[in-house]
């Protein structure tokens, strides 16, 4: 994985409340310390369960989004 890219990924991600942590052969995405979803490279996306209002969705949504971006960039 392209780390210089992860960073920048992991920053934006930050700015909106979100880690994102390497894990051996996955990436935890994890909202104010609460394990979100877990993503096992290339395209398996387990999400824990949710309950959120819309924005919270919208928001969600466009980091596991940009985490899709990253893989695809990383292949």
């Amino acid at each position: 994985m392209n780390t210089a890219t992860l960073k920048a990924l992991q920053t934006w991600l930050h700015g909106r409340g979100y880690t994102l942590e390497q894990g051996a052969s996955q990436l935890i995405l994890k909202y104010n310390g609460k394990e979100r979803a877990v993503i096992t490279p290339p395209d398996r996306y387990q999400v824990k369960d949710l309950d959120l209002d819309f924005n919270d969705w919208v928001e969600f949504n466009k980091c596991i989004r940009n985490i899709r971006h990253y893989l695809a960039s990383n292949d």
